[in-house]
């Protein structure tokens, strides 16, 4: 008898809203190939929910032959989120991006070959090799997989903020803790799957109601994922490009002399004003400045000891220090704005970083130095000799 009861109703809910956010990411205008990559892996983990939402409710005792229906493609949900973050910050998918989903296309193969079985072999085959050889190679498999894709993207994602510190003028304006929350939430997936695959391996069996805390903590990632996910379907992240070959030049690379060829291109950057462009890129300097984003970046580092964020915002600086003397209180973020910061927030941060003090308290410091100073100290110093 099929009867939806609170704990298959709880899961339901679950599987039924993560379903709903897959649909609306696949209609969403923004980030179209890496919102799709998203709604896959909301669709194969609300399908890790569906056969406890289906036993639960006492679908498979009304219908035995639903056994083996392809739900578990666990397999797919460490290269969905690889790439999935790498789409989402680089120009294209990498080369060959289809052989990750290679292990879950063969695992739904077997599936739907067993579920299609007559109910009676295939309750023979559960029995005989299923349960006994696959089974656990493929439940190790699944966790192995998560747990090595889970490093790989979360090395990928250290590798694009490192880039990101070095390539736009407001790397902090550009955090976005989605990244690391989806990554989150899914070493918390697979820490609480091992946890009761641990238990059902090396303590004692667990039945199916013994594991619905599991598929409950499951639900509730996927809520989780499907909220923060649609919210941020339409982020733009900068986009990480690869640099250009080198430029072709008379003298090899390492004898120029960076420390002059960073001083020219510095002062281009100020003269032109470009430092005023709160959006601007390490690759859009380079093409103005007609080089390419490898010679730039080596120049700033080798050459002036900076990244290409730290001379943009130092410039920034300078120009608001500038200012701030005549500028009054009410007119600080007007200022900011005007001098290429984003935001408030980081206008502040990056004043502080470059000064060691706030915008206000630098200011107030200028004046106690003008009212303090009188012009004829010399004088003084001699009329007491």
């Amino acid at each position: 008898m099929i009867r939806f009861g609170p704990w298959s109703t709880m899961l339901g809910m679950a599987a039924g809203f993560g379903a709903v956010v897959a649909v609306l990411l696949l209609a969403s205008p923004g980030n179209r190939v890496a919102n799709r990559l998203l709604a896959a892996l909301l669709g194969v983990a609300v399908l890790r929910l569906m056969p406890y939402v289906l036993g639960f409710a006492g679908f498979y005792d009304a219908f035995p032959w639903l056994s083996f229906a392809p739900f578990n493609l666990g397999l797919a949900t460490g290269p969905l989120l690889y790439l999935y973050v790498r789409r989402l910050v680089e120009p294209r998918l990498p080369r060959g991006w289809a052989w990750h989903l290679a292990p879950a296309a063969l695992t739904l193969a077997y599936t739907t070959w067993a579920f299609a079985l007559p109910l009676a072999e295939k309750m023979r085959w559960n029995d005989t090799v299923h349960v006994r050889w696959i089974a656990p190679v493929q439940t190790w498999a699944t966790t192995l997989s998560l747990a090595a894709y889970l490093v790989v993207t979360a090395l990928f994602h250290r590798r694009y903020q490192a880039w990101l510190a070095g390539a736009v003028g407001n790397p902090a304006d550009h955090h976005q803790p989605w990244l690391r929350t989806l990554l989150a939430a899914l070493a918390l997936w697979l820490l609480v799957a091992v946890a009761f695959d641990a238990v059902d391996g090396l303590l004692a069996p667990l039945s199916y109601y013994d594991r619905f805390p599991q598929y409950l903590a499951f639900a509730a990632i996927i809520l989780g994922l499907g909220l923060e996910g649609w919210r941020h379907a339409g982020t733009a992240f900068p986009v990480m490009t690869a640099s250009s070959p080198p430029e072709s030049v008379s003298a090899p690379a390492r004898d120029r002399d960076w420390t002059a060829q960073a001083g020219r291109w510095r002062d281009t950057i100020r003269e032109a004003g470009w430092w005023r462009e709160p959006g601007l890129t390490l690759a859009q300097v380079a093409q103005r400045l007609g080089t390419n984003e490898t010679y730039l970046s080596r120049a700033l580092n080798q050459g002036l000891g900076r990244t290409f964020s730290a001379l943009v915002n130092g410039l920034r600086v300078e120009a608001v220090q500038a200012r701030l003397p005549t500028t009054e209180p009410g007119e600080l973020l007007t200022l900011a704005l005007d001098c290429g910061f984003a935001s408030k927030a980081s206008f502040n941060r990056v004043f502080r970083d470059h000064t060691g003090m706030s915008p206000s308290a630098w200011r107030a410091a200028q004046k106690t130095e003008s009212r303090g100073f009188t012009g004829n100290e010399a004088t003084a110093d001699g009329d007491a000799a």
